[in-house]
Formats: C-alpha cells, structure tokens, sequence
C-alpha cells in the first residue's frame, strides 16, 4: 500500500512539474503584438507627424496627430493646422511651407438612400382552380 501511494505521489509531482514548465511556453493572448511593444526587429517609425484620425462637426474641427487632439487654426508643436477634411489635415510651418497629412487608410463616404416602396411588375397568378 505504501509503495503504491508512493508512485502516485512521484506521478503527480511529475505532472504537476509538466504542467508548470508548460504554462511557462504558452503566450499570454492579450498582449499587444510585438511590433507595438517596440520588440519588433524591423519596425519602422514615422519620421514626421502622423494623422491619425479627422472629427468634423457643424462646430467643431479637429484633428489627432501623433495621438495628440489639434483644433483647426490651433498648434501642433512648432506648426500651426491650417486646412481640415475627411481625408487630410494641412499645417503651416513657422517659415511659411506646409506640410499635408493624408490619413493613412481610405475612408469611403456613401450616402444612404431611404428605401422607396415601387410598383411590381410581376403578373399576379390566378388562384382559381379549373
């Protein structure tokens, strides 16, 4: 009886030893993907400004570049956001060029239609039986 316990005893340790070192190989799923923990080998960074996103409102315009919140005729570091639409934000330098940031994907604007009840030009079947 001692003995038998004792070979259960060594297979669960083992088990147990197995089970620990695995869990040690298994990726956590929600950690960011390599190339945005800056583990990444070949991971380019922008060099300059980046568009991120455009709000447009009846009264409110703005832009986020570089994760930064910029109001149209307001300052992005050292330039100033001068033109805003939904695709590109214009900023004007201090030495008076410009710099034109274009979002990185393309946004698809479609306007939607009400759906408008229409006459149907199929035959009705008779539903008389002869």
């Amino acid at each position: 009886m001692m003995r038998r316990f004792a070979y259960l005893s060594i297979i669960t340790v083992a088990l147990l030893m197995q089970t620990a070192q695995a869990e040690e190989n298994l990726k956590d799923p929600t950690q960011a993907p390599a190339s945005l923990n800056g583990n990444a080998a070949n991971v380019q960074e922008p060099t300059g400004p980046v568009l991120q996103s455009v709000m447009l409102g009846a009264q409110y315009r703005a832009a986020i570049i570089n994760g930064q919140k910029v109001l149209l005729g307001k300052k992005y570091e050292e330039a100033t956001l001068i033109k805003l639409n939904e695709h590109e934000a214009v900023l004007r330098n201090k030495d008076g060029t410009t710099q034109t940031l274009v979002l990185g994907y393309g946004i698809e604007k479609k306007v939607l239609y009400p759906l408008t009840p229409h006459t149907s030009n199929k035959k009705k079947r008779s539903t008389k039986i002869e």
